[in-house]
């Protein structure tokens, strides 16, 4: 009977082992795929229409066009696709610019820790391109 207990309290122990080892591999891989996920194009962009800098001069050659979306609703549509509130964004600035072969606003700004940087078509409106980065 006592052999059988020791037995029986070596499997539980065993057992015990192996559930501990299991929740640590879940950890590990949980947070391996949080830091993945700080590095990954972030694919959902939005933005607060709190004091940025809007600045048409970054490259000489563009120029405003009255067919472009406004600066501020570019931000919006950045800030509309986190549904993040504007007024919890901070060092947000609003760049138009050249890039992927069409005028774009660059959006960039701070939330919860985070950098997120946009690229919206300035005619269109479309999100063509988004970022986030821990901060």
């Amino acid at each position: 009977m006592e052999k059988e207990n020791k037995k029986n309290n070596l499997i539980i122990i065993l057992l015990s082992v192996i559930v501990l080892l299991l929740v640590i591999i879940c950890v590990a891989l949980y947070l391996k795929m949080e830091h993945l996920d700080d590095k990954d194009d972030y694919n959902t962009p939005q933005i607060n229409n709190n004091n940025y800098d809007n600045d048409y001069d970054d490259h000489d050659d563009i120029k405003y066009d009255d067919n472009y979306i406004s600066s501020t609703e570019a931000l919006k549509i950045a800030l509309d696709n986190l549904n993040i509130n504007e007024n919890n964004i901070y060092d947000m600035s609003s760049d138009l610019d050249y890039k992927y072969g069409k005028t774009v606003y660059e959006i960039e700004f701070k939330y919860d820790r985070n950098e997120y940087e946009f690229y919206i078509d300035a005619t269109t409106g479309e999100i063509l391109r988004s970022f986030k980065e821990r901060d």
